[in-house]
């Protein structure tokens, strides 16, 4: 299996989830939902960290810690660094501070239109009928919801094509590879996402940190060593490790290398949903549970740039 098929069960309850989804991205539920979800889950610190904004924060945020579980405002930013997509979770960040919003919105247009520009590419080079228009109205219009739902309305649209026959809707692997990789028909030139070293700067002049998310989707085990040694130049503060896209030999290896490099090791479900994530049906589920997981939280905080007054 690759790194990036990779993923365990999750099936061990946690008290500290910093890793979750809502309708604001690519998730199912509301962030009110999802906070209600957290409460029942018996979490007491949580984070709602959607793909390229901070929308969802505040609604979050508000029905969390009504409920006593302790809301960290957050999110999940698509960066490149090494020649790979990489996603970068920020954490204590100030969501009204307009300089970040304004970047975490480029962000996400980038990552729209690009949508957009697939939408309109697969229609005038196919025939089906579809068109962003179409997935605008079913998903939204500034939104970047799953990726599979979006692949499944043009297949749903493709019905009795026989070019499309052989791809059924809920697995895209064999898609992908035929018609939307370098080369093919649909293949459209990838979004313009910022390099990890800016976006560590734009978290820290937001008070907040920057953590890789899932290391082990992206580098090889060998290579992880190295890259570790480089995050802590580049000031990132610490590694997604206790998550349902490691197994336990790699949470293991990765909580060892962050020790050595003195990286703050944190904890999330990645959860979006029980339908589009099966294998983490709930908040707070990991395959295997940190040692103090409100430790990592102090950590986090500790590490806490001091940003200047009127840095709005």
């Amino acid at each position: 299996m690759t790194a990036a098929g990779r993923r365990a069960v999750a099936d061990q309850p946690t008290i500290v989830d910093l890793h979750l989804h809502s309708r604001f991205s690519d998730g199912d539920e509301s962030p009110g939902d999802l906070a209600r979800r957290c409460i029942a889950a018996g979490l007491r610190v949580a984070a709602c960290t959607d793909h390229d904004t901070l929308d969802g924060v505040a609604e979050f945020a508000a029905v969390a810690e009504e409920g006593g579980v302790r809301a960290i405002p957050g999110c999940e930013l698509t960066v490149t660094w090494r020649g790979h997509e990489l996603h970068c979770l920020a954490y204590f960040v100030d969501p009204s501070q307009r300089a970040l919003r304004a970047r975490v919105d480029e962000v996400r247009r980038a990552e729209v239109a690009w949508w957009r520009d697939w939408f309109d590419q697969a229609g005038r080079v196919t025939g089906v009928p579809v068109d962003w228009t179409l997935a605008a109205q079913k998903f939204g219009a500034d939104r970047v919801a799953y990726r599979g739902d979006y692949l499944d309305l043009f297949l749903g649209a493709a019905t009795g094509d026989a070019r499309f026959a052989g791809y059924p809707m809920g697995e895209h692997a064999s898609f992908i590879q035929d018609w939307c990789r370098p080369g093919k028909p649909l293949h459209v030139p990838y979004p313009w996402r910022p390099a990890l070293a800016d976006v560590v700067g734009w978290v820290a002049g937001a008070g907040g940190v920057t953590v890789l998310a899932h290391p082990a989707r992206a580098f090889a085990a060998d290579e992880l060593p190295v890259r570790f040694a480089e995050l802590v130049e580049l000031g990132v503060t610490g590694v997604e490790v206790w998550t349902t896209w490691h197994d336990p030999t790699e949470i293991d290896r990765l909580h060892r290398l962050c020790e050595k490099h003195q990286l703050v090791p944190t904890q999330g479900s990645d959860h979006h949903g029980v339908r589009l994530k099966p294998w983490a049906p709930e908040p707070g589920l990991v395959p295997v549970d940190a040692p103090d997981p409100l430790d990592i939280v102090a950590r986090l905080e500790q590490a806490r740039p001091t940003v200047a007054a009127g840095a709005r």
